[in-house]
């Protein structure tokens, strides 16, 4: 073979375009991934790759008690934060008359929204379904759609949402009072759906106890 009249020996060309084929065809097998290695990267340009900073729920031995994700300082506010002023459900349903939003489209849409972002996570999207947080091994929340929860007064679930409960986190910090009440809202949507799942069966009461209180009475 000539190329501007130079003899190119055509089989190691040929041998050469073979080879590169065949890795072509290996390195695709392994999804293009790169050559493995023990040893780390040579960074030239570390940017923001490596920072000197705790993770979420990362222990840190600088503080005394061994957390990295520090609480709120006692008295004080982020600013423009408010404080939520009531510690028990009976204390904010004495103090609030219901739901101070109407329920209109954009606010429904809006407590959709938040609903989604902040409590779908383990609540579901329709406040019903097991999530991937649940079948990872957090608590099963209760269903939203349940005739407890149905009872619940606008000012109680107000409450639930600000202060928290059982493992539930208080979320007052995180959403303005407008954007719980949205949620409250359109919790009330969620609950017009039928119940998914029957609600478990309440314990029976323990009558052994009794039982044998009475058998012990009458042998004597």
């Amino acid at each position: 073979m000539k190329i501007n009249n130079i003899n190119i020996p055509l089989l190691p060309v040929l041998g050469g375009v073979a080879v590169l084929v065949v890795i072509l065809v290996m390195w695709a097998g392994n999804g293009f991934q790169s050559l493995r290695s023990e040893s780390p990267p040579i960074q030239v340009r570390h940017d923001m790759y490596y920072q000197s900073k705790s993770m979420a729920q990362e222990g840190n031995s600088f503080f005394a008690d061994g957390k990295a994700m520090r609480d709120h300082v006692p008295g004080t506010l982020p600013r423009n934060g408010t404080v939520y002023a009531f510690t028990t459900p009976e204390e904010a349903e004495a103090a609030i008359a219901g739901n101070p939003l109407a329920v209109r489209e954009d606010v429904l849409a809006r407590g959709k929204n938040r609903f989604n972002t902040f409590c779908s996570p383990c609540h579901a999207q329709n406040g019903q379904d097991t999530t991937e947080v649940v079948r990872r091994g957090l608590q099963k929340p209760p269903n939203l759609a349940a005739a407890n929860a149905r009872g619940y007064s606008d000012a109680r679930l107000f409450h639930v949402i600000s202060a928290g409960q059982n493992i539930m986190p208080g979320y007052a910090d995180k959403l303005p009072e407008q954007d719980r009440w949205a949620i409250v809202h359109y919790v009330r949507e969620l609950q017009k759906a039928p119940m998914l799942y029957a609600e478990a069966p309440a314990a029976a009461a323990d009558s052994t106890g009794a039982a044998e209180t009475e058998t012990t009475e009458q042998s004597q």
